[in-house]
């Protein structure tokens, strides 16, 4: 077939560390250290006494306090394991997010070589040239290159660079997700429980029932275990979330810089069930899933911390609010007329084919049946590049919004209960 390509994969195992060698591991392997990780904790608890009881346990009351709704039944400031809901699900977050991130690799580091041996990426018969492939400077990493390399030589020099400063890498990441954690860690310490308090409390009364609330807490620093294995939590969490960004800014920006080099087309035999596009619908879904889990995540702190003190977490807000946007609807940008390109070279080369045989349209309509066939064929398949589903882009959606849903009711709940 014209324009069949060969390619290197981008490939974040090579130029990572946190992964390097268990790329071919099973992703479902991953579940044994998380079964540990819940162990240790547990175990932690018991040893310094902060585990609580089932009485402890008030998931419904707390929700109802956080958004300012009325709760009959007393806060006490005591908090143990069993009261904090909010620590549960973040460590089901972090186990998720590590689980998550091992399989987005795994799709990434067989996305292109999948998507060329499929058919689904055509080498263009010479590079687009225009301000923004300048920008990206793939104009000048495909000089001289034969259209069919132009995709494999843009991928290598991405990855070079990647490679060789992947232990500084690796550092950077590891500094910044400390920083992070500090002021999180701070931000709980002076903040954490208080949209838990009374209804009612004068200024001065609340800032007791706060601080009394974090020194009970199973993971403040009056319980040292507790509180340094919360802190590794922590930073290992951010650690993930900051690998899941910077991984999917560089594989937006290949996204984006392989249009110029390549053009959509699609395996009309259709072997994987979305016409060739099956590695790439992998990775999006993980993308979307991702960025649903930092949503998640970001409702969780800023219910426990309450809106008005976003201020400690506000580098992961400004972080979620500028990298959705770039990786969940940027591929959706660059891959949305992947179709419509698909169906066009299809009917292209099967007016070639009509040509090449000399057929006319008019007096050679027996001969020109299959044709038309397969043109309907091609005309009427469903081609979705980044295709989750209506159930998976509902929920996605319903978890994207949940920090703006959570700053809403926390801003307008409480005027119209009249507390607080």
């Amino acid at each position: 077939m014209t324009g069949r390509i060969a390619t290197e994969d981008f490939d974040p195992f090579r130029f990572s560390l946190l992964y390097r060698n268990v790329k071919r591991l099973h992703t479902g392997w991953l579940a044994l250290p998380a079964v540990a990780i819940v162990g240790v904790l547990v175990l932690v608890c018991l040893v310094e006494g902060t585990f609580g009881g089932p009485a402890d346990f008030q998931p419904v009351a707390d929700t109802r306090r956080a958004v300012g709704v009325p709760e009959q039944a007393g806060s006490a400031p005591s908090f143990p394991f069993m009261r904090d809901i909010v620590s549960w699900m973040l460590v089901v977050i972090v186990i998720t997010g590590a689980v998550l991130l091992h399989r987005q690799w795994q799709h990434l580091a067989r996305c292109l070589s999948g998507l060329a041996e499929n058919g689904v990426l055509v080498a263009r018969d010479r590079p687009r040239s225009n301000l923004l492939s300048r920008l990206l400077r793939v104009d000048r990493m495909t000089a001289g290159t034969p259209p069919e390399r132009a995709l494999d030589t843009v991928v290598t020099r991405v990855m070079a660079p990647l490679e060789r400063r992947s232990a500084g890498l690796l550092l950077c990441l590891s500094v910044v997700a400390l920083v992070l954690t500090i002021l999180l860690v701070l931000g709980l310490e002076n903040n954490v429980f208080h949209v838990l308090a009374p209804a009612g409390l004068d200024e001065q009364a609340k800032a007791e029932w706060t601080r009394q609330a974090y020194s009970s807490w199973w993971a403040g620093k009056h319980h040292i275990a507790g509180h340094i294995l919360y802190w590794v939590l922590a930073v290992f969490a951010i650690f993930i979330i900051l690998n899941f960004q910077v991984v999917g800014v560089i594989a937006v920006y290949l996204a984006v810089a392989m249009q110029f080099v390549v053009r959509p087309s699609a395996d009309w035999l259709n072997r994987d069930g979305r016409y060739g596009w099956a590695p790439l619908a992998r990775v999006y879904r993980t993308v979307v899933w991702s960025n649903a889990l930092l949503g998640v995540t970001l409702t969780i702190v800023l219910a426990s911390l309450g809106i008005d003190n976003y201020g400690w977490v506000a580098v992961l807000v400004v972080v979620y609010i500028l990298l959705v946007p770039l990786c969940v609807v940027v591929p959706w940008l660059v891959f949305r007329r992947a179709a419509e390109a698909a169906r066009d070279a299809r009917a292209e080369v099967l007016a070639r084919l009509v040509d090449q045989r000399g057929l006319d349209i008019d007096s050679d309509l027996e001969a020109l049946a299959p044709v038309v066939a397969e043109l309907e064929r091609c005309r009427s398949a469903r081609i979705r590049p980044l295709r989750l589903g209506t159930a998976s882009y509902s929920t996605y959606v319903v978890l994207a919004v949940l920090p703006v849903l959570l700053t809403a009711a926390q801003i307008f709940l409480p005027l119209t209960f009249g507390t607080r």
